[in-house]
């Protein structure tokens, strides 16, 4: 009955596309699995003769997928579900099965909204591939970082800046992205702990007028809340605005901030590890701050350090009865740099760096 019924609607209308919502539904009118695989396999036969793409839509959980029969005829399977993280939802779609054709495999998020649905592909990281040779190198608007560094990070590489809490990481960011305005090129600022409007105040102090940076375009700072962050969305919302900004150098500040929205280790460097591979394939420098603990890169951020070409680590040292702030570069990939660990003063409208430390003296506790 079901099926002459489907072909009498199909025979009366004649449709490019036949969609049957729900064809799990569609079981509890027959009397046993039996009648149902057959039913299923009349479709598929129907199917042929129909000349109609057909969409089965039904509630299956991920173990149904690989018992159903009505999986076996299928061409394609696109399996939606959703995680919940704290009191947001995320919805999540991944494609099974395309026969005949390749298809981009693993979970990307989608929202469903007043305009429609709108699918935030993940980054997909790569090992291969061509990398811009680095031609020029990128300064901060602190001479003395940009000389510790041999003229500064170089063109088309990934920078990490980690310290503990109040070590100006910051501040430093922001260093590297002025003195790139400045110089003539396009600066995507993305803050995720402070406004556009507290960065141009906290920066007032050392002359930088990042007001006037951004009204000539040559700086963007966009900030989004981590409560609201989903990394899908967020890796397509900068890679359109670098694009549409033609930014030559990109921050995040700061990645740490990540950790809440991203609890899986795994897919947050899979993120961290896309999102450096493909600026970087763009000939587009990014700047990453991260918050350390108690100044240990090497457990930075769940080991994204990994996935630094340099590294400058900022640190809060005893020095008698006195707080020092100090900074070191730790690495720079195919460069000469200055290793030593040195004095770091916020001393406005100066950020001065001093000689070296003779002893490295104990860390805060």
């Amino acid at each position: 009955m079901v099926l002459a019924e489907i072909d009498r609607l199909i025979e009366e209308h004649r449709p490019t596309l036949v969609v049957i919502d729900s064809f799990k539904a569609i079981q509890d009118m027959f009397p046993d699995d039996f009648s149902f695989r057959v039913f299923t396999s009349a479709v598929a036969v129907r199917l042929s003769i129909w000349e109609a793409t057909a969409l089965l839509v039904g509630e299956y959980n991920e173990s149904e997928i690989r018992q159903r029969p009505e999986f076996a005829i299928a061409d394609g399977i696109i399996y939606l579900y959703g995680t919940e993280d704290g009191l947001r939802q995320n919805r999540l779609m991944r494609l099974m099965k395309m026969r005949g054709t390749s298809f981009f495999g693993g979970d990307h998020s989608f929202e469903i909204g007043g305009h429609g649905i709108t699918v935030y592909p993940r980054l997909n990281p790569t090992v291969v591939g061509e990398y811009s040779v680095p031609t020029r190198r990128m300064g901060s608007a602190v001479t003395a970082l940009t000389e510790m560094m041999s003229g500064g990070i170089s063109e088309g590489t990934s920078c990490l800046i980690t310290g503990i809490t109040g070590t100006g990481k910051t501040l430093l960011a922001l260093s590297f992205a002025v003195a790139e305005a400045r110089a003539g090129g396009r600066v995507l600022y993305i803050s995720l702990e402070e406004s556009p409007f507290q960065l141009v105040r906290d920066s007032e102090a050392f002359e930088w007028d990042l007001t006037a940076l951004i009204e000539s375009r040559a700086l963007d700072i966009m900030h989004i809340s981590p409560s609201e962050l989903n990394i899908d969305r967020h890796a397509t919302v900068i890679r359109e605005c670098a694009l549409s900004l033609g930014a030559t150098l990109v921050v995040i500040d700061s990645i740490s901030s990540f950790e809440a929205a991203v609890p899986d280790v795994a897919r947050y460097q899979s993120y961290l590890w896309a999102i450096t591979d493909h600026f970087k394939r763009e000939g587009i420098s990014i700047i990453m701050t991260s918050e350390s603990v108690l100044g240990d890169t090497a457990q930075t951020a769940r080991h994204i350090s990994l996935f630094a070409d340099s590294i400058i680590s900022l640190d809060d040292i005893h020095d008698g009865n006195r707080r020092k702030r100090t900074i070191r570069v730790v690495k720079m990939r195919g460069s000469s740099h200055d290793d030593n660990r040195r004095d770091l003063t916020f001393d406005a409208p100066e950020i001065r760096i001093g000689p070296p430390l003779e002893s490295e003296a104990p860390r805060l506790d």
